[in-house]
């Protein structure tokens, strides 16, 4: 019972994790193509900070658990 609540935890925040980038990342397309970039570049740097930080940590995740050593 306890391991089935774990996994289901383990993947009900995978999904919000999933949304709120997929989210991140829709509006910072939309903020590229309105021009907010071009006004804030303050909030350029920090969107783009956050979605690369973001999926460089997914890779060195998968790479981890994909590549055996």
């Amino acid at each position: 019972m306890r391991q089935r609540l774990i996994l289901l935890g383990i993947v009900i925040g995978t999904l919000i994790g999933l949304f709120l980038y997929c989210v991140a990342l829709i509006d910072w397309v939309q903020d590229y193509k309105t021009g907010v970039f071009a006004a804030d570049h303050i909030e350029a740097i920090r969107d783009t900070l956050g979605i690369l930080i973001y999926s460089g940590a997914g890779f060195i995740f998968l790479k981890s658990r994909l590549v055996h050593h």
